[in-house]
């Protein structure tokens, strides 16, 4: 807290005095000063930025800290501003913070961080300006630990926390020392939290050529606007930065919010029934005049007025094949949003084949390359590490073969990051003649019903199209269904996420349409975590996926568990159960994999 000394005479403050003491203190401290008297002690917000380093200085830190201290201070949080900081300095204000973040009104609260950035040992750690550091040893003894921030955090109960982290510039340490990763490590957000970073795991942010930073430019207008959920806005400034950099830059985001947030208190208003028709209403709209698009500007605009909308993640992906299928896609944005995005360069490299970890681990991050049994990949975070001594399984005619007592592959190493479970694509990709068999039970009574196959006996990628036992189920690219015997549905039902990474969260919104009757549902779906799930094909690494939802026609609850494997095109099981309005059960299935034949994946 800021302290304004005000000499006095006879006891009493004399406006001559007050006006000579208020002049000389700093503008930043000045605002601090003014915005406390309209904050709000259940809100409250550090700000750090950096870029006073001694060998490897930073033109937009301080301006990217001062930009979004204002933007706190207007939206009505108690504001602690830190530039240049010292680690004696910025140990003192994270101590302060923690104690304030423990106070019992203490309701909301915010990290912002911009500066050097660095990992080791799968921790972050953030760079105070007098940080000097040749070993490894030295970033644990001259830096501050992010874990102590997320510890005072985690000590404090029944809050929200949003740390935002814009510190991940190049060479930290210039010549002195070279970390062996560069960027921040991931990790997972705890319960209650969001993190968001301005680039993903183990890449680095541009510092930006003009006043601010990339990330903190587009951080700052996102967030400025009155009404938006935080999580919306973020994702609308990881579209723009990642349309702006050309790839270069993607920010992402790990949540674990439980309700949500709006940075400016008039944006929580509760829309009216009209008001949520109407938003319904232009989204849909907006998806059937570009759904056969071919336009990488038609998806971008629909992201940026709809970035949880019902098509979001479908969106998402089609953006991704779009970009990457093209080669060059301009790109542009009307005159009226609030960023322009820039051409994708063509990538005429070559395509490397990769025989060893040590050419894997060269490559950087989002790279294209063919693994030893000449299957094309892209490099993700977390994807599994392909060697000539242990290729990909490959049976004669297929990618994958499971069958009950063969062993599940492992798709997915174990993460070796003791902070998150992993960040991985869909990766579908479904060929004419892939074939799944699997098993119906009732979940209540684990009675068997039925075992049954699905084949995929058309795949129309122009479509978006694909159909499997001549067309009794239809999905979209990603698995999405369209129609399932005589059940059809208005739109996708997009249960499949375009990335899957704990914490992610969106909405599924449909019409359902049976024998000419329609009703109107939804659901509500996160990835709560990384599990082992045995079923008759094997035991999965998996990813567990809750919604939960309504029919709103009938007023029925909708519940689902669905476990997912990147690379896989039917999930492990799926669970889905249905209650009346009155509260019973009208429906309890549960289908799981028995064995899977499939050509191709898209790891």
């Amino acid at each position: 807290m800021i302290r304004l000394v005000i000499p006095e005479k006879h006891g009493m403050t004399t406006r001559r005095h007050f006006l000579q003491t208020l002049a000389s203190i700093p503008p930043a401290l000045a605002l601090r000063r003014a915005w406390a008297t309209e904050s709000d002690p259940a809100r409250i917000a550090l700000v750090i930025g950096n870029s006073a380093y001694r060998g490897t200085p930073l033109i937009n830190p301080v301006n990217d800290a001062r930009a979004m201290a204002s933007l706190f201070g207007q939206a009505g949080f108690t504001v602690d501003s830190r530039l240049d900081a010292s680690r004696s300095d910025m140990l003192a204000a994270i101590d302060r913070f923690g104690s304030a973040v423990k106070r019992p009104e203490t309701r909301q609260v915010v990290f912002y961080y911009a500066g050097h950035g660095v990992q080791l040992d799968w921790r972050n750690f953030l760079l105070p300006v007098d940080a000097v550091v040749e070993t490894a040893a030295q970033v644990k003894q001259r830096c501050i630990d992010l874990g102590l921030l997320l510890g005072q955090l985690g000590a404090a109960k029944d809050k929200t926390f949003i740390i935002i982290l814009d510190a991940c510039r190049n060479d930290p340490f210039g010549n002195a020392y070279k970390p062996e990763q560069k960027g921040l490590s991931q990790f997972d957000a705890p319960v209650g939290s969001l993190i968001a970073y301005a680039t993903s795991p183990g890449n680095v942010a541009s510092d930006g050529q003009g006043k601010n930073g990339l990330y903190t430019e587009n951080l700052v207008r996102e967030l400025s606007q009155r009404g938006t959920r935080l999580e919306d806005a973020l994702k609308r400034v990881r579209l723009n930065v990642r349309l702006a950099s050309r790839g270069a830059q993607i920010p992402w985001e790990t949540t674990s919010l439980e309700t949500d947030v709006f940075l400016f208190r008039e944006g929580q208003k509760k829309l009216s029934d009209a008001e949520l028709e109407k938003e319904l209403e232009a989204d849909i709209e907006t998806w059937t005049r570009i759904k056969a698009s071919r336009k990488t500007e038609d998806w971008v605009a629909y992201l940026h007025d709809f970035p949880n909308g019902r098509f979001a993640e479908i969106a998402q992906m089609r953006l991704s094949h779009l970009l990457a299928d093209t080669g060059k896609a301009t790109v542009t944005l009307a005159a009226s949003r609030p960023a322009t995005a820039i051409a994708a360069e063509p990538d005429s490299r070559p395509v490397p084949t990769i025989r060893n970890e040590a050419e894997y681990d060269a490559l950087p991050k989002g790279s294209t390359y063919r693994d030893p049994n000449g299957n094309t990949r892209k490099k993700w975070e977390a994807d599994p590490i392909v060697s000539a001594a242990a290729p990909a399984a490959k049976p004669a005619g297929a990618a994958i073969d499971i069958r009950p007592g063969s062993g599940a592959p492992q798709l997915m190493v174990a993460s070796v990051n003791p902070f998150s479970a992993g960040r991985y694509p869909l990766g579908r990709i479904y060929t004419v003649g892939d074939e799944a068999t699997l098993r119906e039970t009732d979940i209540l009574t684990d009675v068997e019903k039925r075992i049954y196959s699905s084949r995929v006996t058309r795949v129309d990628v122009e479509a978006d199209r694909v159909e499997f036992n001549q067309g009794s189920t239809v999905t979209d690219l990603m698995g999405n269904a369209l129609k399932t015997n005589n059940i059809e549905y208005d739109v996708p039902v997009q249960f499949s996420p375009a990335e899957i990474q704990v914490g992610k969260k969106w909405r599924a919104a449909f019409v359902r349409k049976v024998n000419g009757q329609s009703t109107n549902a939804f659901y509500d779906i996160h990835i709560v975590r990384r599990e082992r799930i045995h079923v008759s094909a094997g035991e999965f690494d998996a990813f567990k996926l809750e919604a939960q939802g309504w029919n709103t026609t009938y007023g029925a609850r909708l519940e689902m568990n669905i476990w997912l494997v990147p690379g896989l095109i039917f999930p492990i099981r799926r669970e889905w159960t249905t209650r009346s309005s009155r509260g019973q059960f009208t429906n309890t299935e549960r289908h799981e994999l028995v064995s899977l034949r499939q050509q191709a994946i898209g790891l």
